[in-house]
């Protein structure tokens, strides 16, 4: 089997893996919002909970055990969708490409393993695959390659990962 082969395996490995992370971590929070709620209406709030939700109390009794063997998290401060709001921020201030290479980013994007490696120079090895990629002339890889060297960290894992999502709309166009 083809080493690309492996590659796109562990790409889809690795989405699955993070999918069912947030998953569990959104099991975890709505557990400790029931939790939390069944705590501030008191005695017989799990009660009017279930009737409220639509479930047994066995279900509210698994959810409030769930939260309390979740794993605290105390110790953030930010807000759940910190991560979104400043990708989204990033992609505000992003340079407008032509839709064309916007497009040929996320083609590359999508074929190409992103781990950790990518978090010190993003746009340094975006532009590296880039320039290895047999892209037409159109796309205008020269200035495609200048264009990701000069986006900022931020700037890049936020073209990285709209470009992951299938969000190459939310990418500036040039007009």
């Amino acid at each position: 089997m083809s080493s690309a082969f492996h590659r796109l395996l562990d790409a889809a490995n690795a989405r699955i893996e993070h999918g069912n992370n947030e998953r569990a971590a959104g099991a975890d929070d709505k557990a400790r919002a029931i939790y939390d709620e069944a705590v501030r209406r008191g005695r017989g709030g799990p009660r009017q909970l279930a009737e409220e939700l639509g479930v047994s109390e066995k279900t509210i009794s698994q959810a409030i055990a769930r939260a309390r063997n979740a794993p605290s998290t105390s110790g953030r401060t930010l807000p759940p969708d910190t991560l979104e709001r400043l990708l989204a921020a990033e992609r505000e201030t992003l340079p407008p490409l032509a839709a064309l290479q916007w497009e040929a980013l996320a083609w590359l994007v999508r074929g190409t393993i992103i781990d950790v490696l990518w978090i010190e120079q993003p746009g340094e090895i975006l532009a590296q695959e880039v320039e290895d990629a047999e892209l037409d002339e159109m796309v205008e890889p020269a200035l495609l390659a200048e264009a990701c060297r000069s986006f900022s960290r931020g700037q890049a894992l936020a073209v990285i990962d709209a470009c992951q999502c299938g969000n190459v709309a939310a990418l500036p166009v040039k007009e």
